[in-house]
């Protein structure tokens, strides 16, 4: 399955997905221009067992979808809008293949836009969500500018700012948050090199991050507003807190508001019995 935002991929939008039966997921999609489609999917092998990323399927709301191009299956999705408990958890790629950048030239970023984006590099970020009830597990995406370097002068990396500051910004702010420590942190250059369809081959660093990153393990939260990851309130989480305790916490809260909605519920009953 391909994570990262393609547009080889299928029908995406805003949506929502609801369980029909023991075989058949029920999937709304709203595009850009508000056309709305309503799918029904099948798996044969049963819902229960359908899974992207470690996201089990379920009823879910107020969240971004690509099917596959055949319209059979959710090509990804994650939530639109709130602020989640996440860790990193890897760089986008097809299954089996090394993390995936591509070029981008100059050009306008959306149709109408007043201005250009200068050229560059994307990569692809993934954080997974925890202790978010219905969201636990799934991958959010973030696309950042690829500004590695290898500066043959000092035989060393760099982080190479971008034309825009808040590309640049972006990098570091997520670096920072899930551990990367540029002054201790190094890399090995084996002369690797990656053809993101630009003009030439670029330094490959990224198999080297990513290991560093997961190792970490840090926590962080996020922000997403219509499906897309607010930079500047990528933050790390709560100071002392690890996954597991965030957990335990989310976990006990779920159950007390369970708890005190049953309880509203018992009493609705009585008033009325008592009429």
């Amino acid at each position: 399955m391909q994570i990262i935002d393609s547009p080889t991929g299928g029908l995406r939008g805003e949506g929502s997905v609801r369980i029909v039966n023991d075989i058949q997921a029920g999937v709304t999609i709203k595009e850009k221009d508000g056309k709305q489609h309503h799918l029904t999917l099948e798996y044969p092998q049963g819902v229960d067992l359908v899974q992207i990323g470690n996201w089990k399927l379920q009823d879910v709301e107020d969240v971004f979808i690509q099917l596959t191009s055949d319209k059979s299956d959710l090509r990804f999705i994650r939530p639109r809008n709130g602020t989640f408990y996440v860790q990193f958890a890897r760089f986008g790629a097809e299954d089996g293949e090394l993390p995936t950048i591509l070029y981008s030239e100059r050009g306008k970023p959306f149709v109408g836009a007043q201005w250009d984006n200068p050229e560059r590099y994307r990569y692809y970020v993934l954080y997974e969500i925890f202790a978010g009830q219905q969201f636990s597990g799934m991958e959010i995406l973030d696309i950042l500018t690829y500004e590695f370097d290898y500066d043959e002068n000092i035989e060393d990396w760099a982080i190479v700012g971008s034309e825009r500051k808040k590309w640049h910004s972006h990098n570091l702010t997520y670096l920072n948050v899930f551990g990367f420590d540029a002054q201790n942190d190094a890399f090995v250059y084996e002369g690797k090199t990656f053809d993101a369809g630009g003009p030439e081959p670029i330094a490959f660093v990224l198999p080297e991050l990513e290991e560093i990153l997961q190792a970490r393990d840090k926590v962080g939260q996020v922000t997403v507003k219509d499906g897309w990851v607010t930079p500047e309130l990528i933050i790390p989480g709560p100071f002392g807190m690890t996954r597991a305790a965030l957990e335990t916490a989310a976990e006990g809260a779920r159950l007390a508001q369970d708890r005190a909605d049953e309880a509203a519920q018992a009493s609705m009953v009585e008033a009325v019995e008592a009429e």
